[in-house]
């Protein structure tokens, strides 16, 4: 499965996008600016996920300078 994310100004313009995309079978939703924010997080969470341990100390103390 594959996705793409479209931002316009104008909800006229999306809208007509998205009655395209259902004529042409393909899935689509409009989605709230917080929606947005969340996925962007979610994805970059998974990015820097490392599976390693992190010295809470060290790490606040780096935060500090």
């Amino acid at each position: 499965m594959e996705s793409i994310i479209l931002k316009s100004e104008s909800k006229e313009s999306l809208s007509l996008l998205l009655k395209l995309a259902k004529k042409l079978g393909i899935e689509g939703a409009f989605l709230s600016e917080e929606a947005v924010e969340d996925i962007s997080l979610v994805n970059a969470m998974k990015k820097g996920r490392t599976g390693e341990l992190v010295d809470t100390n060290l790490f606040i103390q780096n935060l500090k300078k």
